[in-house]
């Protein structure tokens, strides 16, 4: 599943509203949102084999998250 550019905006900027409008936060939302549009299009994929790159995609988004954490 191919996530654009306008979905991962949209997925962070509701995050930012849901957590009040919080400023400094750009990096850490936009990173959660693609996560979950990620995470998401997992799921809808159910029944179908998760691919390497798949994984790899996954494991990449999660360490970026983690790294805007520290």
């Amino acid at each position: 599943m191919r996530i654009t550019y306008q979905e991962i905006s949209q997925r962070a900027y509701e995050i930012w509203e849901r957590e009040g409008k919080p400023e400094g936060c750009e990096q850490e939302h936009w990173l959660r949102a693609e996560h979950e549009l990620r995470e998401n299009g997992m799921k809808e994929q159910k029944g179908r084999k998760i691919t390497s790159k798949d994984q790899a995609m996954m494991k990449s988004s999660k360490r970026k998250m983690a790294d805007a954490r520290s």
